[in-house]
């Protein structure tokens, strides 16, 4: 231990040691590497908590519509031009928290004694509600314009 180089050194390993056991509990773990951590239970805010049970229901809707079109626009693919170019990337995890959400909500409505909704029967009719018409198109066929005739 009496090399030179090490002595000169060792202030600053014991310094960079000591940083590390410091900052142990606050560094992120890399890029790419799975967390170990499972995800929160529930995905509820602090308002969800002192909301009345239609409020309950309307923020549990909005989950499910949000649920809906996310997998309808996974099965569909992203409008081309749209800036959505890591839409398949990011929207399973979206899709994951919405289920989250969903679930929580419903929860929390069996907690309050509202009347509990079913995520899958909700999530199902709002698929429903964006399947094609025949025309083809999302939304309903535009009916036949009207034209005003001058009398005279």
């Amino acid at each position: 231990m009496s090399d030179p180089a090490f002595r000169r050194a060792r202030p600053a390993l014991l310094a960079a040691g000591l940083m590390q056991a410091m900052l142990g509990g606050c560094s992120a773990p890399a890029a790419g590497v799975p967390s170990l951590q499972s995800p929160p239970p529930y995905r509820l805010f602090d308002v969800d908590r002192t909301m009345s049970c239609a409020a309950v229901a309307a923020s549990f809707h909005d989950a499910a519509v949000r649920a809906a079109r996310l997998r309808h626009w996974l099965s569909v693919g992203p409008l081309p031009g749209y800036g959505l170019g890591r839409f398949e990337a990011d929207a399973p995890a979206r899709l994951e928290d919405e289920r989250g959400r969903l679930d929580a909500l419903t929860d929390l409505q069996r907690f309050k004694g509202c009347p509990v909704e079913d995520p899958v029967a909700a999530v199902a009719a709002e698929m429903a509600r964006l399947a094609p018409h025949p025309a083809g198109s999302l939304a309903p066929a535009a009916p036949e314009p009207v034209v005003l005739r001058r009398l005279g």
